[in-house]
């Protein structure tokens, strides 16, 4: 008669409520500290935990084609030794050890902690000496020279080269010109604070700002409005600021205006002049000019002359600044035009001894 041996067992994760020494029991239950796993009673005694020694959970972890990951089951390689894949999850690493008689120092090889696509990195078949990885940008890696040389070019000089790793590479400015300075791994380049052009210089843009206090200019005469050569549209001239009431900015200066093309003096004028002068603005007025003026021919048109007694013209003018009615102007020499009334009626003038006269008497001397 066929002898049946049964163990303990239980429908759930647990064990047994008593497992004694050597006694086997298993858990149908799935998961847990026992579902699916065969135990025995701790050799310790019954009141010990079970130790595992075996079951389905176990079995069904190998149970897959060998050579091929499978999640959440063991590593089996194939009848080669190979394996498909191993994946390290939460940039889990590969740690390669040195020799164990030399200590326990490894050398690491883990990913980023953000990838943002899938990349495979892809060895060249063949090693090359003294070459170093490089890679196409997709991962295909494959091997290059490494550059022992630079070359480097400027706007003026021969180019030159230099060693990477041994040579320094200078970058030098020039004495008032270009000041450079490195800290940091960095290298700046600038302006010193003089600086000395010994060439020209051309600034193209639409505003110059000139902040000196003092301004010395060679040049004999100041070239303005170069713009202006296809045209007359633009006021020719420079004007200063000034603030007489401190509230209110005006300017005052000198120009050529397009208008009428008439050089003028302006002052008040509480607008800033662009490329013209609003000779309407706000306060606008004509300046005074004290000055002596010379000239072959001097035309006042357009007005008066105001705020002198006598009106002096050294060759051809009177020099007086009134004269009699009716007068009669006769030279005097250097000096100013003299005048003498008209006679009374039925006068003739005469001269008295070289002076202009008026008589009504004739001595019956010689007339010719």
């Amino acid at each position: 008669m066929a002898q049946t041996i049964q163990i303990k067992r239980t429908t759930g994760t647990g064990k047994p409520t008593s497992v004694a020494q050597g006694e086997l029991f298993y858990a149908y239950g799935d998961n847990g500290t026992y579902g699916k796993r065969l135990a025995i009673g701790n050799e310790s005694g019954g009141g010990n935990t079970p130790e595992i020694i075996g079951g389905k959970h176990f079995m069904d972890m190998l149970d897959h084609t060998p050579g091929n990951l499978t999640a959440s089951s063991a590593l089996i390689t194939d009848a080669s030794s190979f394996i498909d894949e191993i994946r390290l999850k939460a940039q889990g690493e590969l740690k390669l050890y040195e020799a164990t008689a030399n200590g326990t120092h490894y050398i690491s090889l883990k990913s980023p902690a953000s990838v943002t696509s899938d990349l495979t990195y892809t060895l060249p078949a063949t090693a090359t000496n003294g070459y170093v990885l490089s890679t196409n940008g997709s991962g295909v890696l494959s091997w290059i020279a490494q550059a022992s040389t630079l070359t480097i070019a400027a706007d003026s000089g021969s180019n030159d080269t230099i060693a990477v790793g041994t040579d320094t590479l200078t970058f030098e400015g020039t004495a008032n010109e270009i000041e450079t300075t490195v800290s940091n791994n960095k290298i700046n380049i600038g302006l010193p604070t003089n600086v000395t052009i010994s060439g020209n210089l051309t600034v193209s843009g639409t505003t110059t700002t000139v902040s000196s206090t003092t301004v010395n200019v060679a040049d004999s005469m100041l070239a303005l409005a170069t713009g202006n050569n296809s045209s007359d549209a633009l006021d020719i001239g420079f004007y200063g600021l000034y603030d007489t009431s401190g509230s209110q900015d005006e300017y005052s200066g000198l120009f050529r205006d397009a208008t009428d093309e008439k050089w003028k003096l302006f002052k008040d004028n509480q607008a800033a002049p662009t490329t013209t002068v609003d000779t309407s603005g706000t306060g606008y007025s004509v300046a005074t000019l004290i000055a002596n003026l010379e000239s072959s021919s001097v035309a006042i048109t357009g007005g008066t002359v105001t705020g002198i007694t006598d009106l002096v013209v050294a060759d051809g003018g009177t020099g007086v600044s009134t004269f009699t009615s009716n007068g009669i102007l006769y030279g005097n020499g250097a000096n100013a035009v003299q005048v003498t009334a008209a006679g009374t009626d039925g006068y003739f003038l005469y001269s008295n001894s070289g002076t202009p006269a008026w008589t009504n008497s004739i001595d019956g001397g010689t007339y010719s």
